[in-house]
């Protein structure tokens, strides 16, 4: 099917759809509002596994980076290149660019290289993380494959003034402060946050590259770097609201050298400006979104050892609408369309200034009964690029109880991941003519969940399938280059188990959770003949990982101990090569004050407390234990 045609064939679907949907509106006048409160992954992503990051869990790591929030409480394995270093995420197996992570609904996925820097962003800048496992491009589109990381912010109105700040120290010379001011009247909201973080990160380490393992201190590894974030919400009235938000942020960092280097004098600067806007109209029978966004990120890296100056800027103007309403009385409708315009500016590296507009048709029809005890849904999304043939991306997913303390959910989805600007466009070797990756996910969860009085469980396991075919690789070439290429099919699967138990007795809370993963992500078919890595685990995969925390909380005192294990993860393609398995510890400690009208907190954090030497990347140092002590202020 040609261009012209996908076009024709999903504007007809979606006209159809609006069609109908407005001669019901028109003749049933006892519809109920939509709730635009939940958002598209809530409200539509069915039978997909998610989990929320509790508030208690983000005020614990606010001064941490996304990254390290991810490496100790959930089931996504965080690629860390050390310390204050680049870290990148991936879900069941997948690769980073595999990953979609959304602000506020807006995709901050580099179009460059399509991966987002985890430790470039600050926990505290979202109140809301919501994790989604499996595929779902049929809702966000290319990238989206393995799972997709939700980063949200929202501020209820009419709750006064607040404020509050945090400084705090560390291992390394270690240093952090924050604060935030929120002023919120009954129709309107305002909202600044600042934080500035500077480190040596200068740690002891052992060189297992050299002989006998010696003790030495890590070096060319300073970080500095601070940002603000400014949010507005607007209530125009009884059915419309607008916001406004605006993210800064300034990085600048040294890149240590690895264990097989001497030394190394690399640097990296970035800095980026986001801004977005949105209005929603809510009524009784119809709701509408509209949505722009604009990215401007800049990135600078030298090395004075090789006279390396190498200077890249992106930009990306993003544009949405959706429109919600129901047909009958237990049904959802969503439709939107978007546009995403990415250009790379001041790059010396591309053939060209390569630049990209894509645009997008997505629906989604969602049915449940009348006590919401079941519901499913079908998606679908079209996106349209010039020389480039996208797949139409359907998915469908159901999930209800069964019995009366199990859940089950079941969802199948096609995903896809549109080549990057990297892929196509580097000077020395880029290939424009490569295909998306592309191909589908399934799974199945079951949850039993219990309450009884002060008593808390909740048990579940979830199976997995994910296949992706047209898989690019960079391969050297007979001129010495090397290019990219589609000439992979992987295969993942694997098992993930959650267990939480709570028990609350008059002022004291218990609560103890676990997660274990096990999975499998290998080679199935190559396009370059006798090649080592068929049916082998694709490299930096852990086959298996766990994490565990204990928390007890007494009144204003609380201490969490977290536990976290990464089994064996292979670093060459045919496994002959591999990292040995480790396990870290982490301890948090902390004690808040109430007084009249404002609070003290106290914190101590203890990393790595059983001092593991280990590794994630290979010949990347990691520290042994380390602390950070601090004090928040609020009122």
């Amino acid at each position: 099917m040609n261009l012209f045609k996908k076009i024709v064939f999903v504007g007809a679907v979606l006209l159809a759809l609006c069609g109908k949907a407005q001669t019901t509106i028109d003749s049933i006048h006892s519809l109920k509002e939509v709730e635009v409160s939940v958002l598209r992954s809530e409200n539509f992503a069915i039978g997909n596994k998610s989990e929320h990051l509790d508030s208690a869990l983000l005020n614990q790591y606010s001064g941490s980076s996304v990254a390290d929030l991810l490496t100790s409480e959930s089931q996504v394995f965080i690629k860390s290149y050390g310390l204050g270093s680049m870290a990148t995420s991936s879900f069941r197996g997948a690769g980073a660019e595999h990953t979609t992570i959304l602000w506020n609904g807006f995709n901050l996925q580099s179009p460059m290289n399509g991966l987002i820097d985890l430790s470039l962003i600050p926990s505290g800048f979202s109140n809301d993380v919501h994790l989604q496992y499996g595929g779902s491009g049929a809702l966000w589109g290319s990238g989206a494959v393995g799972g997709t990381i939700l980063l949200n912010n929202s501020i209820p109105f009419n709750k006064g003034v607040s404020a509050a700040v945090t400084t705090s120290y560390g291992s390394f010379s270690d240093r952090r402060q924050q604060t935030e001011v929120t002023i919120s009247r009954k129709r309107l909201v305002s909202s600044v946050k600042l934080f500035n973080h500077d480190a040596k990160n200068d740690f002891e380490y052992a060189n297992t590259a050299q002989f006998n393992h010696p003790e030495q201190k890590q070096n060319n590894a300073e970080l500095k770097e601070y940002g603000v974030l400014e949010e507005n919400y607007f209530q125009i009235n009884k059915h419309q609201k607008i916001n406004t938000r605006f993210w800064y942020q300034n990085n600048d960092r040294n890149i240590p050298p690895s264990m097989t280097q001497q030394v190394n004098a690399a640097n990296q600067k970035d800095e980026l400006y986001r801004a977005t806007s949105e209005w929603q109209r809510t009524g009784d029978k119809l709701t509408l979104l509209a949505r722009v966004a604009y990215f401007d990120e800049r990135l600078r890296y030298s090395d004075s050892l090789i006279h390396l100056d190498a200077m890249s800027r992106t930009k990306v103007t993003i544009a949405e609408g959706e429109t919600r309403f129901s047909i009958f009385k237990y049904d959802v409708i969503n439709i939107g369309i978007n546009n995403t315009y990415s250009e790379a500016i001041d790059t010396a590296d591309y053939i060209l200034a390569p630049a990209q507009n894509r645009f997008a048709l997505f629906a989604s029809y969602k049915i449940h009964t009348k006590n919401n005890n079941w519901k499913a849904v079908i998606s679908g999304r079209q996106e349209f690029m010039k020389n480039t043939t996208i797949p139409f991306t359907p998915s469908a997913g159901i999930e209800g109880k069964l019995l009366k303390y199990f859940t089950l959910k079941v969802n199948a989805s096609e995903h896809y991941h549109l080549p990057t600007f990297n892929d196509m466009y580097w000077s020395q070797g880029g290939n424009p003519n490569l295909k998306p990756e592309s191909g589908w996910s399934e799974e199945v969860s079951v949850m039993h969940k219990l309450r009884y009085k002060a008593f808390g469980w909740e048990l579940g396991a979830t199976v997995f399938n994910r296949n992706i075919d047209n898989w690019i690789i960079w391969l050297p070439g007979s001129s010495g280059l090397w290019s990219p290429a589609n000439v992979m099919k992987v295969w993942s699967r694997g098992v993930e188990y959650k267990l939480n138990v709570s028990c609350t007795v008059n002022k004291w809370k218990v609560s103890l959770s676990g997660l274990y993963n096990y999975v499998l992500s290998s080679v199935e078919k190559t396009t370059t003949g006798n090649d080592a890595s068929l049916n082998k685990q694709l490299i930096y995969v852990p086959i298996q990982n766990a994490q565990g925390s204990f928390t007890i909380a007494y009144k204003g005192t609380s201490v969490s101990y977290n536990h976290a294990y990464t089994g064996y993860r292979f670093t060459s393609s045919d496994n002959t090569e591999f990292l040995k398995p480790y396990s870290v510890g982490n301890l948090h400690i902390a004690q808040t004050f109430n007084l009249k009208s404002s609070y003290l907190r106290l914190f101590v954090q203890l990393n790595n407390v059983w001092k593991e030497k280990y590794q994630v990347i290979a010949y990347r140092a990691m520290p042994l234990m380390s602390y950070q002590v601090g004090i928040t202020l609020g009122i």
